[in-house]
């Protein structure tokens, strides 16, 4: 088991680093950033996060937010693991606004990236099954609960150190509640050296799953 410790910061304390000038990082995705953010945070959407950590600094503090909280304490969580000094702001933006704290709202555009994996969905997902190797990325809790038949749980916090465990010879299947998480997981499994047409992420998680009526195991 992989410890990882998140410390959760509120608006007033992140303030106080943000007035020191300790970096921001915006996990959201580029739409949501391009409407409003907090004044000179850089952009680093959770679904690009664990290609592209390298850009964020390992000799000092950073403060990661998202709109409430949960996604950047996804990534904050990861990025503990791998010896990062990482706050997340609790409540996210909207707890940072409603504290009268300051927002840019000024219009700007931003373009998604092309993913590098490949996104099913359940159908497709389900063809894949025989052959593929399924992992969930969830917390064990939420795998406890359903998850796809055949699914080995590696959560997201703990895969940089579980890659050895992934076959290389099969295609890979990535599974979440909604397809956010695992497709983190691809993108880093690419990053990683994983060939990206074998690497497959399944839009819409297990929602999407068990929304056609296909079964989950307990």
């Amino acid at each position: 088991m992989y410890e990882t410790q998140v410390q959760e910061l509120s608006p007033e304390e992140a303030k106080r680093l943000y007035d020191q000038g300790v970096p921001f990082f915006d996990v959201r995705e580029v739409e949501e950033y391009a409407q409003a953010r907090i004044p000179g945070a850089r952009l680093l959407p959770l679904s690009e996060f664990m290609a592209r950590y390298g850009e964020i600094p390992k000799d000092t503090p950073v403060v990661l937010y998202c709109r409430t909280g949960n996604r950047s304490w996804q990534a904050a969580a990861w990025l503990s693991a791998q010896g990062y000094r990482v706050y997340n702001l609790e409540g996210g933006i909207v707890r940072w606004y409603r504290a009268g704290l300051p927002v840019d709202t000024t219009p700007m555009e931003a373009a998604y990236r092309a993913t590098p994996y490949q996104e099913v969905g359940p159908e497709e997902a389900k063809a894949l099954l025989e052959e593929a190797f399924v992992v969930d990325v969830r917390e064990a809790w939420e795998y406890g609960e359903g998850h796809v038949p055949g699914a080995v749980n590696i959560p997201l916090s703990t895969l940089p150190q579980r890659l050895a465990e992934l076959p290389k010879d099969r295609p890979i299947l990535l599974v979440c509640n909604s397809g956010n998480r695992s497709g983190v997981a691809a993108e880093f499994l690419v990053a990683q050296g994983f060939d990206g047409e074998r690497v497959y992420n399944l839009e819409g998680g297990t929602y999407a799953w068990a929304s056609r009526g296909l079964p989950l195991e307990r």
